[in-house]
């Protein structure tokens, strides 16, 4: 008994010192409607208070908007942007990586996928009359998009960072169109939306439907607040997530006056509803999630500026570098000149970077390495890859990672890819590659390439009293008992929204706090023996968290 109670103590005080290192960001996804004003758009963001939005139907007015709240922006297409609070200190084609005050990652792409033909509506109108044909159809018109959406953030996020993905996809969830929603009349039938699917498959989590579980009490539409005869109305804008102690915490829509959203705002004009989910998220630099140092460029000569670039062996092409920024060439990314391997067909170099030293820690599986580079094309017809080997001591190849062919030619595309070096690893080779499929030059370029060794912060500790009753008056609100087996207990002085969240960040129950004058009493013998996050979002949107046993 004495040693249940002590694991008992020792799990409450690690998730406890998890719950008091998180931080809260909000993001929102919003398709504003390529005709509605700045203006209207600013009301949205400001009344939301939003930290980052995923714009569609951007069509410039990102900068615009970026600049009147003194936020950051970047363009994607035409159509697609991401407005920051926070600093933007990377790129690449469909996303960004934003740097929080205290110093953490977060990653954000955005996209607008193909919107005809749009399946809901031949459904409706009888063209489709199964699931396997809806699937067909959807796949034929978006699941190229979103595979390469996909391979993007696969190939450039690091494992378990906090990574979210807005957009407006044109399509259903599978998690909407169940055989429960069919059976309640909300849907015409059951499909399993395979670009929803393949967003769960990667990983992601729909964030609306963590917060809100059932798809018939809660569907969430999104399209469209606009009122009219035979319109299918369905949530196809959706915010995912994903990461290592990633937790919604609140999901809200925002529409004209009088409509169904969550929050009704005047002037409000697009045809979609913006949706904002609330996140609650670690903290970096010690103060909770691991963070991670990066050691020096293992790589020599990594940006083409000596000459000879005599450290890289040329495989293939007549050339190894030309200047940035003349005769049609694109600006370098780093510095003044960039890998060009002439007018071959195709153009290869390698670098092979010794890795003995690390191989106690390679061994033992504990050794990651991060790699990153950028790449661009001319015209978008001639490409350029990296491919990373990890290679034995006898020269065999035990693992790759393989970029897979690029052709942006608008601005410099990030590549990064951080993965746990096999063991038995002794060497790492990083392998440069373009390939011409027109003109006479091979203009796949590259550019700051690095291969750099990562080291693991640790986890800071707070000390933590462990009593039966959780109480704080000073922001007025008591749980008691804790632990419990069939109810919980619990006074607030203000109004809001309790939740209590599984140890893998799903709602297992959702109540509303309406009654400030006496106690509520939500019933727990439904829930599973063990750990939870006991939640409760204020009006003024101020989030409390406390870890509860159930027994």
């Amino acid at each position: 008994m004495k040693r249940l109670l002590l694991s008992c103590i020792i799990m409450i005080l690690c998730f406890i010192n998890v719950i008091e290192a998180q931080n809260n960001l909000k993001v929102m996804t919003f398709n504003k409607l390529y005709s509605t004003s700045n203006n209207s758009v600013l009301n949205v963001i400001q009344s939301s208070g939003a930290d980052v939005i995923g714009i569609q139907e951007a069509f410039g007015s990102a900068r615009s908007v970026a600049n009147s709240l003194g936020f950051y922006y970047h363009s994607i297409s035409n159509s697609e942007a991401i407005i920051s609070r926070y600093p933007i200190t990377s790129t690449n084609s469909s996303g960004i990586q934003i740097t929080l005050p205290d110093g953490l990652e977060v990653y954000v792409f955005n996209a607008h996928l193909t919107s005809y033909p749009y399946e809901p509506y031949e459904i409706r109108d009888r063209d489709i009359t199964s699931e396997s044909a809806a699937i067909n159809s959807a796949n034929r018109t978006r699941g190229a998009e979103m595979r390469r959406l996909v391979n993007t953030i696969q190939n450039w996020v690091p494992e378990k960072a906090p990574v979210f993905l807005t957009g407006d996809f044109n399509e259903p969830s599978h998690l909407d169109w169940t055989q429960r929603a069919a059976n309640a009349g909300v849907h015409a039938m059951k499909v399993a939306w395979p670009t929803s699917t393949q967003a769960t498959n990667a990983g992601m989590k729909d964030s609306w439907r963590t917060v809100y579980s059932n798809e018939v009490s809660k569907p969430g539409d999104t399209w469209t607040p606009i009122r009219s005869p035979r319109e299918v109305y369905d949530r196809i804008d959706f915010v995912y997530h994903r990461g290592e102690n990633v937790i919604a915490t609140k999901a809200v829509r925002y529409g004209p006056n009088n409509d169904e959203a969550e929050v009704n705002l005047r002037d409000y004009t697009s045809d979609h509803r913006a949706m904002m989910v609330t996140y609650s998220i670690p903290k970096a630099n010690g103060d909770g999630a691991g963070s991670a140092d990066y050691g020096n460029n293992l790589l020599s000569q990594n940006s083409a500026e000596e000459s000879s670039l005599n450290n890289w062996v040329q495989v293939s092409g007549n050339n190894k570098r030309v200047q940035g920024g003349r005769n049609g060439y694109p600006t370098a990314k780093d510095g003044n000149y960039i890998f060009w391997f002439g007018s071959s067909n195709t153009g290869e170099v390698y670098q092979e970077v010794d890795v003995q030293k690390y191989a106690s820690s390679i061994d033992e599986g504990k050794q990651s390495f991060l790699l990153e580079g950028f790449i661009r094309s001319y015209s978008g017809r001639d490409n350029s890859k990296i491919i990373l080997e990890y290679r034995d001591a006898n020269n065999s190849v035990l693992d790759n990672f393989d970029s897979n062919w690029r052709s942006n030619s608008s601005n410099w595309e990030q590549i990064r890819k951080e993965k746990i070096a096999p063991m038995g690893t002794r060497k790492i080779r990083v392998v440069l590659l373009s390939q011409r499929n027109s003109g006479r030059s091979n203009d796949g370029y590259l550019d700051a390439i690095s291969l750099k060794t990562k080291t693991e912060k640790t986890f800071s500790r707070k000390e933590t009293t462990l009593t039966t009753e959780i109480s704080n008056e000073n922001v007025g609100y008591k749980i008691w008992p804790n632990p419990m087996t069939d109810y919980i207990n619990f006074k607030s002085k203000t109004k809001g929204e309790v939740s209590i969240i599984n140890v893998l960040g799903v709602v297992k129950k959702k109540f509303s706090i309406n009654n400030v004058t006496s106690s509520s009493r939500f019933l727990t013998s439904d829930l599973s023996k063990g750990l939870y996050i006991f939640q409760f979002i204020s009006e003024e949107g101020i989030i409390y968290n406390k870890s509860i046993i159930v027994k």
